[in-house]
């Protein structure tokens, strides 16, 4: 056996926040922003979703017997997560270097599938609340929509419109998705029908950005965009959650100055934002506008390659 390092893209979510959770579709892009892995004879510390995922693989698949050491460093900025899914990304990645150590050739989508599994399953040991969106974007790469009912997982490569751009920025706040995710669910324990109200328009609006992403209407993603970040919004008002924070609201401010539409990526509180543009001169725009509100956009290539060894 020759122990083989292995690296996994981040990923945006470019909608179905808080909906995912209940059915409802995302739609998802892996980023070429990478976490990386490689083996080790040292007894490193490791991330917990990493050592959880670490002992499903070898159980899987037959030991490496050696830790891992991680570079997260480009799903950070100054040593700060991105939020660009970098624990999903670092679990992946995990997986990847014990299946290639072990002779299964990542390309294959067997070997990919139980990639999947093991990381899936190790990242939800530590952190239960997800859907597992940003694991399958990590694994499998590309734009994927997605869904989770229930324990199914269902999900397919889809291509972007071909005049769509896409822009990421990221606000200069880390935010605690947990935090957020746990006065949601407070929400929906006090008033169910108030919640049931919010997420089932937010289920609308993510089920029509996705049929028009998959159907290449671009005008059409970047309108739904804009309801969905009002929509995001509403819930986090009703939940006395500030999933649509100042920064966030500046950045879908500037870009509706130039005919795009701008929401948060994720859970919302800070992080980052997704935006969207037809007009190659608007997104520059965009971003100059966004620099000089202290914003700061990042450089990403979109639908990037899955899990892979290095």
């Amino acid at each position: 056996m020759t122990p083989i390092g292995a690296s996994a893209p981040g990923k945006a979510l470019l909608c179905g926040e808080y909906a995912v959770l209940e059915g409802a579709p995302a739609v998802v892009s892996a980023v070429d922003r990478r976490v990386s892995v490689a083996w080790s004879d040292q007894d490193l510390p490791m991330p917990p979703e990493v050592a959880a995922t670490l002992e499903l693989a070898q159980r899987e698949c037959g030991p490496v017997r050696r830790s891992l050491r991680l570079d997260v460093s480009a799903l950070q900025l100054d040593r700060v997560k991105l939020g660009l899914g970098s624990s999903a990304a670092a679990a992946t990645a995990a997986a990847g270097a014990v299946f290639a150590s072990n002779g299964h050739d990542l390309d294959e989508p067997a070997s990919r599938q139980r990639v999947f599994q093991c990381a899936s399953k190790g990242h939800a040991s530590i952190a239960p609340e997800g859907s597992g969106v940003d694991v399958v974007a990590s694994t499998f790469g590309g734009f994927i929509r997605f869904v989770r009912t229930g324990e199914r997982v269902e999900w397919r490569v889809i291509e972007p419109p071909k005049e769509l751009l896409i822009r990421l920025v990221w606000t200069g706040q880390a935010a605690r998705t947990s935090d957020l995710v746990r006065k949601v669910r407070q929400f929906r324990g006090r008033d169910p029908k108030g919640y049931r109200r919010e997420i089932d328009r937010l289920s609308t609006l993510c089920t029509r950005f996705a049929d028009a992403f998959e159907m290449g209407r671009a005008a059409d993603v970047i309108a739904s965009a804009a309801s969905y970040a009002d929509a995001m919004r509403v819930l986090g008002e009703s939940a006395g959650a500030p999933i649509v924070e100042a920064r966030l609201s500046r950045v879908a401010e500037i870009a509706a100055r130039f005919s795009g539409s701008a929401k948060p990526s994720g859970a919302g509180g800070g992080d980052v934002a997704v935006a969207f543009f037809v007009d190659l001169g608007a997104a520059e725009a965009f971003e100059m506008a966004c620099k000089d509100q202290r914003l700061h956009p990042i450089d990403v290539a979109w639908g990037a390659t899955g899990v892979r060894p290095c």
